[in-house]
């Protein structure tokens, strides 16, 4: 499919993206693209930006995607199950984010196209899952997302805004999640795109963020996500014998939150500190979740997901697969 310019993004999106998608060539992953739609949306958006990118950069960016990493739920443990994922930048050869910004950086790529493409990318493997689902009649439980956002998301609002109105699902679907750089001259900001667009906020937490910062962002997170290095941090207090202490700090923090979901970054299946919370965790109003790179698909989304490692040795996390489109 070609954009046509005399149709807007929305009426591009009105169409099936099951009659829009594409494959990347080998040796690319065979997951789906939307190099036609990734153009008309951000060309829309970012005019600007956009026509001051070469041809490469234009061919580099039109194929973005996405790579997928599976939240399930762990306590309660009688609902053991998939409970959404966390989406990530990915190119079409499976590269993560380190990649990606030095190839950004080789194609004079501004860092705001590559964060909006991948905004994009994942809005859209998003509606061509739910596509996907309903053309088989998959029972599921609903499903959500999250995606971080950070200073070049937040230094482009109106852009920001006009990709929301695009998919207005994201509201319901996503949670973002607000990283450990963000300055508290962008709390304004976030303040408005929680309050006047609805939209849900997950912290990133980290021991690199700005105190003042985590404490404003508290009130506005429906989501606690605790990242791989808080996640390592607190297995190796807990390997040292720290049970009441590491059980004290994660139960105040819920209580002090008032977060209904903590996710944990980084656990493994067999995690001491996993183990640890199944058996210990004491309070029923929070959820915790853990989140691993490296797990496969719990069913049924294993017919849905394919793992990246398995295509691409060194890198991680899951894909959409392309042999569903065909």
């Amino acid at each position: 499919m070609d954009t046509n310019p005399s149709l807007s993004a929305a009426e591009w999106l009105q169409r099936p993206l099951l009659e829009q998608v594409a494959q990347p060539l080998a040796p690319a992953l065979p997951c789906p693209c939307f190099p036609a739609l990734m153009e008309a949306i951000l060309r829309e958006v970012l005019e600007q930006e956009w026509s001051r990118l070469s041809s490469r950069a234009i061919a580099y960016l039109r194929w973005m995607s996405t790579k997928a990493e599976a939240i399930d739920v762990f306590v309660p443990t009688h609902e053991v199950a998939t409970h959404g994922f966390e989406l990530l930048a990915a190119d079409r050869f499976g590269n993560s984010f380190g990649k990606i910004q030095a190839q950004c950086k080789e194609l004079g790529i501004p860092s705001i196209l590559f964060r909006f493409a991948s905004l994009v990318a994942a809005f859209l493997n998003v509606r061509l899952l739910k596509e996907h689902l309903s053309r088989n009649e998959a029972p599921s439980r609903p499903l959500v997302f999250t995606q971080n956002v950070d200073g070049d998301y937040l230094n482009y609002p109106r852009a920001l805004k006009a990709i929301l109105d695009l998919f207005p699902e994201s509201q319901e679907q996503f949670y973002f999640e607000v990283n450990e750089g963000i300055t508290e001259d962008y709390l304004n900001t976030i303040r408005f795109l929680s309050e006047e667009l609805g939209l849900r906020l997950a912290l990133d937490d980290t021991n690199r963020m700005d105190q003042q910062v985590h404490r404003e962002l508290l009130d506005y997170a429906d989501w606690i996500k605790i990242d791989f290095q808080g996640t390592a941090m607190l297995e190796a207090r807990l390997k040292n014998g720290e049970r009441d202490p590491v059980l004290w700090h994660l139960e105040n923090y819920a209580k002090n939150s008032q977060t209904s979901a903590m996710v944990f970054e980084g656990l493994g299946e067999h995690s001491v500190l996993k183990e640890f919370l199944e058996n210990h965790w004491p309070l029923s109003a929070t959820r915790l979740y853990h989140q691993s790179r490296e797990r496969r698909p719990r069913p049924p989304w294993h017919d849905y997901f394919g793992v990246i490692q398995d295509h691409v040795p060194g890198e991680y996390g899951l894909f959409f697969k392309r042999d569903l489109c065909d």
